[in-house]
């Protein structure tokens, strides 16, 4: 079975690397949905249709050392059990999950691919008591390196 996490896919002028991080869904039903489990990749969609259940969303390395996690419930952001780092602390309403993984592909003035990379973004968006939507991101790179960008 194809596991990205554990594949290296560059070869030749394919430059895609293995993701570093997975995915960790947990539901108010006590269900957790992992990324790549019993040799299988569930797919993101099976997250989105699931929603409106969705209580916390982690990304997780592959060695567990780092952990990024959004809880909807209580619309904090943590990484590795520090909770709300920068984020204001007024009444979040309507809190979302933002994530998303970003392909950054450098290349020579040849046309040759230099480089690639993988961000991932994870975090959330909430409106204020006044309706005023906010949003609080973890941009995070394959080594793990990370800033958080508020808005």
């Amino acid at each position: 079975m194809f596991n990205s996490i554990n594949t290296d896919l560059r070869v030749g002028e394919n430059t895609i690397e293995p993701i570093s991080f997975f995915w960790k869904a947990f539901f108010s039903d006590g269900s957790i949905l992992e990324q790549f489990e019993n040799n299988k990749e569930h797919r993101f969609q099976e997250v989105i249709d699931n929603f409106d259940k969705l209580i916390r969303f982690s990304l997780v390395n592959k060695d567990y050392s780092q952990c990024f996690t959004v809880d909807l419930e209580h619309g904090f952001i943590i990484y590795n059990n520090f909770k709300n780092l920068n984020i204001e602390k007024t009444d979040k309403q309507n809190i979302r999950l933002i994530y998303f993984r970003r392909r950054q592909v450098k290349m020579s003035m040849s046309g040759k691919i230099k480089s690639h990379n993988i961000n991932y973004h994870l975090g959330i968006q909430w409106q204020d008591s006044e309706k005023r939507n906010h949003k609080a991101i973890f941009i995070i790179d394959k080594e793990g390196n990370w800033y958080l960008e508020t808005e």
